[in-house]
């Protein structure tokens, strides 16, 4: 009894000794998202492929629009992550992003958009995960209501649905 108290008494010492030498500071944290399973999406950025899995897309913060769009004849909600950080989790920048759809569709979108318009990758629509016909699972979108009428046209064309790929540039 006693040998055992003498051995739980040495390994609280060990505890204490070891909990006090540690330095947060010293503790090295990646940019990287946890991969943890089926990559959705790869983000290319300087030599780097970042790949993202829902669990790392859905742990961003998420944000909501419902817009109007020419593919659906009514108002449709899209929920995700900005892309602009997404991009900053992939530790990414650049001038441009060419959004690539798994088709290799691709469009070209200035990288600056990514802040002045609040572009999400949408990975619900009306709540739910987007299924491959409903162009998803990741849907690349602007807020389109926000935007001047003589300019939406342009933005739905780098509006690039079943996204695969950001190669930044």
């Amino acid at each position: 009894m006693l040998l055992g108290a003498l051995w739980l008494a040495l390994l609280m010492a060990v505890a204490v000794l070891v909990a006090v030498s540690i330095h947060p500071r010293d503790i090295v944290v990646s940019i990287q998202p946890a991969f943890i399973g089926k990559s959705v999406l790869v983000v290319e950025s300087q030599g780097r492929r970042t790949p993202f899995d829902m669990h790392a897309l859905e742990a961003l913060p998420q944000r909501t629009y419902t817009v109007v769009t020419p593919w659906y004849l009514r108002s449709v909600s899209f929920q995700g992550p900005l892309l602009r950080d997404v991009l900053a989790s992939a530790g990414a920048s650049g001038t441009r992003i060419e959004a690539i759809a798994v088709n290799d569709f691709t469009a070209e979108i200035p990288f600056d958009h990514a802040e002045a318009h609040d572009m999400i990758v949408a990975l619900r629509m009306d709540g739910k995960p987007m299924s491959a016909r409903d162009k998803g699972p990741l849907f690349l979108i602007y807020p389109y209501d926000r935007l001047p009428v003589e300019e939406r046209e342009a933005y739905f064309g780098r509006s690039v649905w079943q996204l695969d790929v950001l190669r930044v540039k």
